[in-house]
């Protein structure tokens, strides 16, 4: 018994392929292209460590940015830096988690 069409069902399939590996940057040995804007961010970001991230996380929740905390007074500078490692060290260890949590001590 023959399926009429199936042919040219796989001849579509194979000419579609075919375009797919040949689109800028898919199937080449340099790989996708890496010149955006948003994969540049992403990239910045994804190299980031997990204190960077928490300290820039800090910053914006404050709404300040790393040249308004240079530029002040070395007294508060000293001061919220030492708040933002106290952050730090209290989501490193899982204190941050336990604060306010209510435990069940009957069981």
């Amino acid at each position: 018994m023959q399926v009429n069409g199936y042919n040219g069902y796989s001849a579509s399939l194979y000419g579609q392929t075919q375009a797919a590996t040949t689109r800028k940057g898919w199937g080449t040995a340099a790989g996708p292209t890496t010149d955006t804007a948003a994969v540049t961010d992403f990239l910045a970001e994804a190299k980031k460590t997990p204190a960077e991230r928490l300290r820039d996380d800090w910053l914006a929740r404050h709404k300040m940015t790393e040249d308004e905390l240079k530029s002040m007074p070395s007294d508060k500078r000293e001061a919220i830096e030492k708040e933002i490692a106290e952050e730090l060290k209290r989501k490193l260890t899982g204190q941050d988690a336990k604060r306010g949590a209510v435990m069940n001590l009957t069981a």
